[in-house]
């Protein structure tokens, strides 16, 4: 699998049919794997394929515009890519997609075992490449319940009263040190100038204390309707570990069940918040 991966990238800088690779490196400390970009034939050597392949690397497409671009994607990163295509943010003629099938990335932050957005990952392979490269030594999953639930912690978090669900995300908004780190890292925060940073008129106090923490965290989340892909990279990147997943994985619970829209797997869908259905519920208007 590896070897494909290496000699398709030497096959795409030696024939000129891109400009840049990217891909994942192995970090400094020899084991965790890190963004890396190659635009040498020789330099694919250094390509590596493993679990600890964490980041969504599709938040580096943009800082290269008029580029030819290969990337190496997971399903969540492919997911990304389409929605970045669907909003006209990249082109798809300047890009070569590889998709690698993935068993699950690491947390890191919780040892060797595998990210909590793995266990609930439907998508095995990459909805959208060019190539894709399968994994002949990997082992079958065990197939999934017939009752499996994907939103069992957001069906146990609505069972709560408001009250409750109020408090328990004041109390995690409370930890925020508004570091950015979320939105540094998510592929779909692009924004020139990010409503956080603006100062006429200033939405929101940038300091850290808990009304400008929650506003800054709710409103980054409902920017995120219909377009955040779940890669999990905002809740890894955060430093104080709040559950940022959770209240994506809500808004996108809420989406699915009201508008049957999920984001990120058809190229050809319109984007949830540009599209108009009059089948849509109309119960929010009053």
């Amino acid at each position: 699998m590896l070897k494909k991966l290496k000699d398709k990238a030497k096959e795409l800088l030696k024939n000129k049919q891109v400009d840049l690779f990217i891909g994942y490196k192995r970090a400094a400390d020899k084991i965790s794997a890190a963004p890396g970009f190659i635009t040498q034939e020789e330099q694919a050597d250094s390509l590596i394929w493993d679990a600890y392949c964490v980041y969504n690397l599709a938040s580096y497409l943009m800082e290269f515009p008029g580029k030819k671009k290969a990337i190496m994607v997971k399903p969540c990163d492919a997911r990304a890519i389409i929605v970045l295509l669907q909003e006209n943010q990249i082109k798809r003629e300047e890009l070569f997609i590889i998709g690698l099938e993935c068993s699950g990335v690491i947390d890191q932050k919780r040892g060797l075992a595998f990210d909590e957005k793995c266990k609930n990952c439907q998508l095995p392979a990459s909805g959208l490449y060019d190539l894709f490269i399968e994994d002949k030594n990997k082992k079958d999953k065990p197939a999934k319940p017939d009752d499996f639930d994907e939103y069992e912690s957001i069906r146990k978090s609505e069972a709560k009263s408001l009250v409750q669900r109020l408090k328990f995300w004041e109390e995690e908004f409370s930890r925020c040190i508004r570091c950015y780190a979320c939105r540094q890292v998510c592929p779909m925060c692009y924004c020139p100038k990010c409503v956080a940073e603006q100062t006429m008129p200033a939405w929101f106090s940038k300091a850290a204390g808990l009304n400008g923490n929650f506003s800054w965290n709710v409103t980054r989340a409902i920017h995120l309707a219909g377009r955040c892909v779940g890669c999990g990279e905002c809740e890894r990147a955060c430093p104080v570990g709040i559950p940022l997943r959770e209240i994506n994985k809500k808004i996108e619970k809420d989406i699915k069940e009201l508008f049957n829209y999920e984001t990120g797997l058809n190229i050809e869908q319109k984007p949830l918040l540009s599209s108009f259905d009059k089948s849509d519920p109309d119960e929010w208007i009053k």
